[in-house]
């Protein structure tokens, strides 16, 4: 009967120091996904970071592209307002000529001849 209880006692020592095995692999296997874990936090704190920057510059190149827009319609309107002015200036050049000519026209009736004695 000894025996067997010292035969029991052995196996419940044996059990025992397999479990306390087993909690001290699993303590360290807890001790290594902590670990893991602060580090994924690190890196997820770190991606949020990138993405809020990504954002921000996005914003800058939107509103950059909104100012460029505005700018080539304010020189397309100008270009057109400067050809439209230089459609008139021709016109008035050519009208200017023809005002020129008749001009010419009319004072070359009065031509003065030559006087004697002068």
């Amino acid at each position: 009967m000894i025996g067997k209880l010292q035969d029991g006692a052995g196996k419940a020592a044996a059990v025992m120091h397999a479990s306390r095995e087993l909690a001290r692999q699993t303590v360290e296997q807890t001790s290594q996904a902590e670990s893991a874990l602060a580090h994924i936090r690190q890196e997820v704190s770190s991606i949020n970071s990138m993405n809020a920057q990504i954002a921000n510059a996005s914003e800058q190149q939107s509103q950059a592209s909104e100012e460029v827009s505005q700018n080539i319609s304010r020189i397309h309107l100008a270009t057109r307002q400067t050809a439209t002015g230089s459609q008139q200036v021709a016109a008035a050049s050519r009208e200017l000529a023809g005002l020129a000519s008749q001009l010419s026209e009319r004072v070359s009736f009065f031509k003065v001849g030559s006087q004697p004695g002068r």
